[in-house]
């Protein structure tokens, strides 16, 4: 019996699985059988409070949850968003058909690509088996101009059956052409100037002074019939231009930032220094984030627009070693932590969960889930998911980010500061000398200890080269300002990976 035919689209699959996670074989993303568990917990265990979206303001928002570093469970926030009925496969098949979503990186730091014909496939497919399957944690997407064949891909039924229609009317007026051609070779005497033939194609009359044949599809223009056609074809155009219109909204545009969550102090940083901050989540059962902390004390939001995610959370100061111990054999993703660290913590009726405050929720369809900086967190879904998440500097965690900032981003502290100052000079206000004053005020605070995750980027398709990092919890003073953007980590990693080679080859000599 010979092997299945491998297509275009389990290459590229295949390429992106031996790229996001080099440390597998690719026969082995199944090989724990996570698919045969049953990873759904009872209703009772979700026991996060859940607020309205329209029933609360901003300010009570923040005095309750926000100011008391507590997470919760917000409903109603997608009312009126376009991504209620944009965000779906079939919706995504027709306007992104095409486009490259992230899904990992390589071992090097790059960024590894799937397109969304490839990645739904897969996720309908071989996706259902792996122990935990590629996932789109995209933060670059952006508005992107549509192509051609995108435009006629969601221009609709009626538009493609027109323009079918007048691509083989147009077959068949060439093939009347090339007939009426052959025919004018063999009989002479016939009229010149016939639809088709050499002297109508050149602008030639006939003997007897008719005007010039004009062709259109294959019939001579009698003046009405030409009207007629245009008018079609301008109403044809005119009905697709408008559904091309309808279906052309990004996905920026289909969703709005919620009313507590608008003060996005990062962005007077400017986009080429702030850190990434906003990502597009799309994934099968299985898939998720790792145990981590959101990156430089921020806070988070995340929304999901279909399926369902399991979430556990743990109050802030917990020791790492206890809600992220080693799991050898195992890896570090979602699933493998729920299937080999949970356990212990819902032993002897939750003792240990219960213990250390431990918070779990079952986040389900039109519900946004807020996560407070500092909070270990992880998630998984537990069907078919589709999310937008986005990690935010508000003037309430103004003091902790800022710290970690100063830590971790030295050149992004300096730029945000300046850009402060510039404002408060500009404007006079004194929201801006407030932020100012805190800075002030922190100038001579210890700074905080980095977390050891790296970022809510990190989806579980991407691996972790723990050799090659230098340790984010390692103070200022011990490695100097060293700036811990995605830029220069990944250049210090390939300059360890030369350093290693050079000392292996050289003791080897």
């Amino acid at each position: 019996m010979q092997p299945p035919l491998m297509t275009r689209h389990h290459r590229r699959i295949r390429r992106a699985k031996l790229r996001a996670r080099s440390e597998l074989d690719i026969f082995q993303w199944d090989k724990h059988q996570f698919a045969e568990k049953d990873f759904t917990i009872p209703e009772h265990y979700d026991t996060l409070e859940r607020i309205d979206y329209d029933k609360m303001s901003r300010e009570e928002f923040i005095e309750r949850f926000e100011e008391k570093n507590l997470p919760v469970v917000i409903r109603g926030v997608m009312e009126g968003w376009g991504a209620c009925k944009n965000w779906n496969s079939e919706t995504f098949l027709k306007k992104y058909y095409s486009q490259p979503f992230k899904v990992g990186e390589d071992d090097d730091g790059n960024n590894v690509y799937v397109k969304m014909k490839y990645f739904l496939k897969y996720a309908e497919n071989e996706g259902l088996k792996d122990d935990s399957p590629l996932y789109i944690f995209d933060s670059g997407f952006v508005k992107r101009k549509l192509t051609p064949v995108q435009k006629r891909r969601i221009s609709g039924s009626s538009s493609s059956s027109s323009s079918s229609s007048d691509r083989k009317s147009k077959r068949s007026g060439k093939r009347s052409d090339v007939s009426a051609s052959s025919g004018d070779g063999k009989n002479k005497d016939k009229d010149n100037s016939v639809v088709g033939s050499k002297r109508a194609r050149s602008g030639s009359s006939s003997p007897s002074g008719s005007k010039k044949a004009i062709r259109i599809y294959g019939q001579r223009d009698s003046g009405t019939g030409s009207r007629a056609g245009s008018s079609e074809r301008e109403e044809s155009s005119e009905k697709s231009r408008k559904r091309e219109e309808q279906h052309a909204s990004t996905l920026l545009d289909d969703f709005s930032v919620p009313k507590y969550f608008k003060d996005d102090l990062f962005q007077l940083a400017g986009d080429r220094r702030r850190p990434p901050f906003r990502w597009f989540v799309v994934g099968g059962a299985r898939s998720g984030t790792g145990i981590h902390i959101d990156p430089l004390g921020t806070s988070a939001w995340n929304t999901l627009t279909s399926g369902h995610k399991r979430w556990c959370l743990f109050p802030p100061g917990i020791p790492k070693d206890i809600y992220d111990p080693p799991m050898k054999p195992f890896d570090r993703e979602a699933v493998s932590w729920f299937h080999h660290v949970y356990p212990r913590f819902a032993a002897n009726d939750f003792e240990l969960g219960k213990k250390y405050g431990m918070i779990e929720v079952i986040q389900k369809p039109g519900e946004t889930m807020f996560v407070p900086g500092g909070w270990p967190h992880i998630v998984m879904n537990l069907d078919f998911t589709i999310a937008i998440t986005q990690n935010f500097c508000s003037p309430t965690n103004f003091e902790s980010v800022w710290l970690n900032t100063r830590h971790a981003r030295p050149k992004l502290a300096r730029k945000f500061r300046s850009e402060l100052e510039r404002l408060y000079n500009k404007t006079g206000r004194c929201f801006y000398k407030d932020l100012l004053e805190k800075c002030r005020s922190l100038a001579y605070v210890p700074m905080l200890r980095m977390s050891t995750d790296d970022s809510s980027s990190s989806s579980s398709s991407s691996s972790s080269d723990s050799d090659d990092d230098l340790s984010s919890t390692e103070s200022e003073s011990d490695i100097g300002e060293i700036c811990m953007c995605h830029k220069c980590k990944k250049k210090r990693r390939k300059e360890a990976r030369r350093a290693n080679k050079a000392k292996k080859s050289s003791s080897s000599d």
